[in-house]
């Protein structure tokens, strides 16, 4: 039970003496002071002996009150917070890596407990500090004392260990009080290779010290493990994808391993050099010529002196989309911008494209690409909207929609799971009568709120966000975008930005050639909007990032790779694949046993005859089970159910949607049994010292813990504020009583008629 604190109570100490003047003076000071007073009492005494020694003594009093109050008469007040107890928190490593017996023939987490964190040792920390026990492997957790005493090795059970988001988190758990601390105690393993440094600076800047204990040594498993990944969520015919491969090895640096790729009856090698890292990394390129869901069976060849073989492969599975992507350009008010991304997109083989504008007041020109049995006129009604997959929108569109029109494409996006690029910025002239009727109807799906005038002249940067889109990765696009913008010229002219909706998410920012250099304003936005998705370039020019000069001929083709990347991005990207009004997403298409994951279904449209759609779970040995979907909060059409796979191998996920198209759809999941825990057991020391002496604590090894109780106490005591002095001059009824001393003396000597 903590001790009360009691704020209102003074605690004090023994009385101590500060003089204000050096003794010397205050006693030559007396000496005058009485020196005068008996002057004056020999004066009046043969005349009034009573008042004369009465104001003798009286003055002798105050003088010797005054000689007091300037010797420093104190006494040292103990501050609430020292009536407090500090608080240890206990952060103990409960991954199975903690299960490596290399510790004295023990389990690291068995030689902790009897070592480092013995009933003694918490005896002993108690007495000093307020502690809590806390577990910590992917998550941070209460951990049970009794547990831990008597069953070690069942506590340790987490299948990753988070050491650097779990030390955050107990440091924000910390209240700002004196002498608090946090003890860690673990192997330094970190799953996610998080910075440490981090953590020490958080740590410092709340003057949270952290000790650390570390505990094991370096492993001698020999052993190796697959996974593997498809790099693409979707592809469409012939499109070329690849799996990317990862090795986690340990014991095998500098050996030469062979991963085999079957697909059906065709099998692919590909040697690789395990390197001294422990993760060795390959990226195997695919493709297929049509529409499926193909699977892929990825192996290890095993390897000389392997511990586990059973980790060695892995299947994956990839999507092949049925058609290409539909594309629908609307320009009423054709210029360069226009005409290059039109051309742009004609390039890429796997997209069909309708091309509307509006060449005159009285002339309307229209250009498809590759469009099969489709009327080629602007789309009237909810089917028609439906054929396409995604909109882009040039200017002047008061010219080519009417208010219906305008209503229908908003539907098709925030229904109908559409997706619109505004690609020039404003698609619209807002001081025109029409144009301010699209303003109101359009509104809501504009990502940002339009100001009033224009810049010129601006150059056009990559946000964090933008350097982290899929849509710009490098791996996608071929090219670093954010050098590629910088070396290319910006917007020629854009519209100011008020600001940006709630959700929107900005890739770029532009900023003035001329003028003061803040914040830039947005330049490249994306949004979500209903079931659908929205992303605008919100200035023009970006047409001349095709012409390129001499000294930029090495971004051929950033300009196609850049469009073309968007629209797949958005599509692909999206819930719903072409042509669908029915999807099944899985969050994990590949998944490690023990591990829940999630499946979304998304419809378009109310199902005919009210039918709700089910799914179904099949496992490897074909058993059913019959997964209950929950509905989602809000106008679209969203349901969710979660998956608990209970055995490793390949599960079908079967989802039946009557009424819609398609009908039926299937997905298949593997889930794998593959434990890093207990393949890469090697202690990093490193990480533990970097915590510990950057935020001010100090490191100890498992085995040589003798000084961490006395460290830790005297880091209690040192942080503890000395006492508060208070000043018997401080106190008010002190100098109310002289006050009225020297009154009296004064009232007395008036009375008896002295001065």
């Amino acid at each position: 039970m903590s001790e009360p604190i009691l704020l209102s109570i003074e605690t004090w100490s023994a009385w101590k003496w500060q003089p204000i003047v050096p003794l010397l003076h205050i006693y030559g000071g007396c000496a005058v002071l009485t020196a005068v007073a008996l002057y004056a009492f020999v004066r009046v005494f043969p005349t009034n002996r009573i008042s004369a020694s009465l104001l003798l003594v009286m003055r002798l009093a105050l003088i010797a009150s005054i000689a007091t109050v300037l010797m420093g008469p104190s006494r040292a007040i103990a501050r609430p917070e020292q009536l407090r107890r500090s608080k240890l928190t206990i952060l103990l490593d409960t991954s199975q890596s903690m299960l490596t017996n290399d510790c004295d023939n023990q389990s690291r987490i068995g030689y902790v407990t009897e070592n480092v964190i013995d009933q003694e040792q918490l005896r002993r920390l108690a007495g000093e500090f307020d502690i809590e026990m806390l577990a910590f492997d992917t998550q941070v957790r209460p951990l049970y004392v009794k547990k831990l005493r008597t069953a070690p090795e069942a506590v340790a059970q987490g299948h990753a260990t988070f050491l650097a988001e779990s030390v955050k988190d107990a440091i924000s758990q910390v209240g700002p009080k004196e002498g608090d601390a946090i003890l860690v105690i673990s192997d330094g393993r970190d799953s996610e290779d998080t910075s440490m440094q981090s953590v020490a600076n958080l740590a410092r800047s709340k003057k949270v010290p952290l000790y650390t204990v570390g505990v094991g040594g370096t492993g001698s498993t020999v052993d190796a493990a697959l996974f593997a990944i498809p790099m693409q969520d979707y592809l469409l015919p012939d499109e070329p994808g690849g799996i990317l491969v990862k090795i986690y090895h340990t014991g095998l640096q500098g050996l030469t391993a062979n991963v085999r790729l079957k697909q059906g009856n065709m099998v692919d090698t590909y040697p690789i050099l395990l390197g001294e890292s422990g993760v060795t990394e390959l990226q195997i390129p695919i493709q297929q010529p049509e529409y499926g869901q193909y699977q892929y069976d990825v192996s290890l060849d095993a390897l000389d002196r392997e511990t586990e073989l059973a980790n060695n492969e892995q299947v994956v599975f990839c999507e092949v989309m049925k058609r290409r992507i539909r594309v629908l350009i609307l320009e009423g008010q054709p210029f360069w911008d226009s005409k290059f991304l039109a051309q742009s997109l004609r390039k890429d083989q796997h997209l069909e494209l309708t091309q509307i504008s509006q060449v005159s007041t009285e002339k309307r020109e229209t250009i498809v690409s590759r469009v099969e049995n489709r009327s080629s006129q602007l789309p009237d009604g909810e089917e028609e909207w439906a054929n396409y997959d995604i909109v882009i929108l040039g200017r002047g569109l008061e010219h080519i929609l009417d208010d219906q029109s305008a209503e229908q494409l908003v539907a098709f996006v925030r229904k109908g799971g559409g997706h619109l690029i505004f690609s020039r910025g404003l698609p619209y002239d807002p001081e025109s009568e029409r144009g301010s009727r699209l303003s109101e109807i359009m509104s809501t799906v504009e990502p940002v709120v339009w100001g009033t005038g224009e810049l010129q002249e601006l150059s056009v940067e990559l946000t964090p966000s933008g350097r982290s889109s899929l849509w710009m990765s490098p791996a996608k696009i071929g090219f670093d975008t954010g050098e590629a913008l910088e070396r290319l010229p910006g917007f020629e002219v854009m519209r100011i930005v008020d600001g940006e909706k709630p959700g929107t998410i900005v890739l770029a920012r532009a900023f003035a050639t001329t003028g003061p250099q803040d914040e830039g304003m947005p330049a490249i936005v994306s949004m979500a909007y209903g079931t659908g998705r929205v992303a605008a370039l919100l200035g023009e020019g970006h047409w001349k990032w095709s012409l390129l000069t001499p000294e930029n001929e090495d971004l051929r083709g950033f300009y196609d790779t850049l469009w073309s990347n968007l629209v797949r991005w958005m599509v692909i990207g999206g819930d719903f694949e072409p042509g669908q009004q029915v999807a099944l997403n899985l969050s994990r298409a590949t998944s490690r046993l023990g591990d829940p994951l999630t499946a979304e279904v998304f419809l378009k449209k109310a199902p005919a005859g009210g039918q709700e759609p089910s799914l179904e779970f099949v496992n490897p040995e074909g058993h059913v089970d019959q997964i209950a979907l929950h509905r989602l909060p809000g106008a679209a059409l969203r349901y969710r159910a979660t998956l608990e796979p209970e055995t490793a191998g390949i599960h079908d996920v079967h989802l039946n949607a009557p009424g819609m198209t398609p009908a039926e759809l299937r997905k298949k999941l593997n889930v794998y049994d593959m434990n890093l825990e207990r393949l890469l057991t090697d202690s990093n020391m490193l990480t533990l010292k970097i915590m510990a002496e950057h935020s001010g604590g100090s490191f100890f090894l498992a085995e040589n813990t003798e000084d961490l109780f006395s460290q830790l106490q005297h880091h209690r005591i040192s942080m503890l504020t000395p006492p508060k002095l208070a000043y018997l001059w401080d106190r008010g009824w002190i100098m109310t009583i002289l006050l009225i001393w020297i009154g009296m003396e004064l009232f007395i000597r008036r009375w008896v008629g002295l001065w």
